[in-house]
């Protein structure tokens, strides 16, 4: 079942409320921002009008956030939503064909999880409770304004892996990774993976039992494994830090295995390790 969460329509009750207190709601994620700041965030927007679509992935580039793809239809949507694996949706409610922006929402949330903004130029109460019943990080009327799509999309980002840090769960299916092992594919848990060490141009990920070699850089495997709970503290290594069992000055420790970690990740490793 897709998670829920609390707070989402409390922030849907009023979204003028969210706009005035935007400047609060990034104090509080500060820290996350900065440990999130090696993230891109990457948006797929569902918009069937394409003079609207391009508008809003100019809109996006501009302020440094990745469009990577543009759906016109819902079945379009479902299917890129599968293939991209975006950080936050753009749903336009009306899309030509049968499914309306909501119905492909729903069929997306039965595998994965993506928190979602709408946009509408129909704010009939029917499509608002719609629309809310799949609890949405934000909904916004056409014409909307720029800088109100723009903080909409940093607080839920910020909110989505906020929730995720504090519950130490992933959400939706994505909880699991299949790596290489021989001549086989072997299932593995994303909480079971323990660190991951560079090897030039490939990596090697390790769990308690098992390590595996795989032909992806650190960084792009930090781009496909998105999950807060794994920090890069130096350029050769990323660990989960729910692994940890204990830090000095220097290093960071699993079990009886030592990880350098770098003088520049120092103060965001401290800060969420006073937190864990």
């Amino acid at each position: 079942m897709r998670p829920t969460y609390s707070n989402i329509d409390e922030n849907l009750a009023n979204f003028e409320r969210f706009k005035g207190d935007i400047s609060d709601a990034r104090n509080m994620g500060i820290g996350l921002i900065r440990f999130l700041r090696h993230m891109e965030i990457k948006v797929l927007i569902v918009e069937d009008n394409p003079i609207t679509a391009q508008d809003l992935e100019e809109i996006l580039a501009e302020n440094g956030i990745v469009v990577v793809g543009i759906a016109r239809s819902a079945n379009q949507a479902i299917n890129k939503a599968r293939d991209l694996q975006p950080d936050i949706l753009i749903m336009d409610i009306k899309l030509d064909g049968e499914k309306d922006g909501i119905s492909a929402v729903e069929d997306i949330y039965k595998t994965d999880y993506y928190p979602v903004i709408y946009l509408t130029a129909n704010t009939d109460r029917e499509h608002v409770e719609k629309a809310y019943a799949t609890s949405p990080a934000a909904f916004l009327s056409k014409p909307f304004d720029h800088k109100d799509l723009i903080h909409a999309i940093e607080l839920a980002f910020v909110n989505h892996y906020k929730k995720i840090f504090n519950s130490t769960e992933l959400p939706g299916m994505n909880k699991c990774i299949f790596l290489k092992n021989g001549e086989k594919y072997e299932k593995i848990a994303i909480d079971e993976i323990q660190l991951v060490r560079a090897d030039g141009s490939y990596s090697t990920v390790v769990t308690k039992g098992q390590s595996y070699s795989i032909a992806l850089n650190l960084q792009g495997l930090s781009d496909k494994v998105k999950n807060p709970l794994f920090f890069r503290l130096h350029r050769s290594y990323i660990v989960n830090l729910n692994c940890l069992t204990g830090f000095d000055n220097q290093y960071v420790y699993i079990g009886k295995t030592s990880i350098p970690y770098s003088k520049n990740y120092r103060e965001d490793l401290m800060r969420f390790l006073n937190r864990l």
